[in-house]
């Protein structure tokens, strides 16, 4: 069935070979009050020709680079969906749509080939899938399209480009206002009948990006890859770690510009900066640790390997006044300058190798091992979280499910 889907994407060319390459030079940005995020460049002009706030929503998140699957691509969330920049392909392909309607299903241990199939003779049904759309949902997924081929109007094909096939028939789903509503997913979207409303808003295109953004598991994941899509927001970081920082000297406005610091330069590299973060709360007990108050600012015990002294051996020794004695460890000058790039390049140096690595990756990682080398032997040997046990920490067995867990509680509402 997968194979027929990409065979089927393929022939209507909405499907492309995903090589990241430079973008091109962006345009003035447009910022939405709203949400505080800005559009600007190519993904501002797709944004506003191809349906805008109706098809895709605010902005959620800033332009970043990302994995997706398996190439790191610039994009930005929507409270919709998410826009991938693509631009080896010509234009409209330049800009590809995310299948959230699909991940966010998957992040819902949801299988839509379960989805008992729904077809009817006395409607669009997609023999790729199995499913029909019907009625107002026909008409509102034909109402709206992709323009790809500068004809007047709507064809299928753009509609298809958009939305993309159904993954499930009409189901009633409780959403997350608490009442229930007829559904219908598709591979880009999920459409919402809400009677209440007058047409056309009785058909709703539901918030996905939203959703997979706000997603808080039940219990910790097994195991979370270091380059990924950001797994918590500012404001959840900010509101936790900002009370305890307090007892070390930092104000609310300091951790906001040290969060959103992680947030800047993670982005720009593809690293999952709120997993960075919650390896800084843990190594340094939430920003209360001797370690990450100013002057250190160390913030995953970079270069602490246990050594002390009563007297001051030299260079690289700090006094830690809480214990009175002499420590080994790195201090950095600043934490937006260089404490932030230092812990996400070296988080990049253990799960990447320089032939893996993008050169704004290979940069980042010349910087924070140009502070503290790592051994060749432990280059790129560990992708995920879980893959530092025993080598960020030692013997640190259990090290990466610890910071599992720190995220969750970064998450967790209060």
């Amino acid at each position: 069935m997968v194979r027929q889907l990409i065979v089927f994407l393929l022939a209507l060319g909405i499907v492309a070979t995903m090589v990241p390459v430079p973008a091109r030079a962006q345009t003035a940005e447009r910022c939405f009050p709203e949400t505080g995020y800005c559009i600007s460049g190519r993904i501002r002009e797709y944004w506003e020709s191809q349906g805008g706030l109706r098809v895709f929503g605010y902005p959620i998140g800033a332009q970043m680079q990302a994995p997706i699957e398996g190439k790191l691509l610039t994009v930005q969330q929507f409270e919709r969906n998410r826009l991938e920049l693509h631009p080896q392909n010509a234009r409209p392909y330049d800009v590809l749509l995310g299948r959230l309607g699909a991940d966010r299903l998957a992040q819902q241990q949801r299988d839509w080939f379960a989805f008992a199939k729904s077809p009817n003779a006395n409607c669009r049904t997609f023999a790729e899938t199995g499913h029909a759309v019907c009625g107002r949902f026909w008409t509102m997924w034909r109402a709206y399209g992709l323009e790809i081929d500068g004809k007047a109007g709507t064809s299928e094909a753009e509609s298809l480009a958009l939305f993309g096939l159904p993954l499930s028939g009409v189901i009633t789903e409780r959403l997350s206002d608490g009442r229930e509503y007829q559904v219908q997913w598709f591979e880009r979207a999920r459409f919402e009948m809400h009677p209440g409303n007058s047409a056309p808003y009785d058909v709703l295109f539901g918030l996905l990006g939203n959703e997979m953004r706000d997603h808080v598991p039940a219990t910790p994941p097994s195991d979370a890859p270091i380059i990924g899509m950001p797994s918590g927001t500012v404001n959840e970081a900010v509101r936790v770690l900002a009370p305890r920082a307090a007892a070390n000297g930092y104000s609310y406005e300091d951790v906001v510009a040290i969060v959103e610091a992680y947030q800047r330069v993670g982005n720009s590299v593809g690293v999952d900066w709120f997993l960075a973060i919650a390896q800084m709360a843990h190594e340094t007990g939430y920003l209360t640790s001797f370690w990450s108050a100013r002057p250190q600012r160390n913030p995953a015990g970079l270069g602490v390997d246990g050594s002390s002294s009563a007297t001051n051996p030299g260079a690289g020794w700090v006094y830690n006044s809480q214990r009175g004695r002499w420590e080994k460890g790195l201090s950095f000058g600043s934490w937006a300058d260089e404490a932030v790039s230092a812990h996400i390049g070296r988080m990049l140096a253990y799960a990447l190798r320089d032939d893996q690595a993008t050169p704004a990756q290979k940069a980042l990682i010349d910087q924070a091992l140009s502070y503290r080398a790592l051994p060749s032997h432990l280059r790129g040997v560990a992708p995920t979280i879980v893959g530092l046990n025993g080598r960020w920490a030692v013997p640190g067995t259990t090290y990466g499910q610890r910071i599992l867990s720190v995220m969750m509680s970064l998450r967790a509402v209060p």
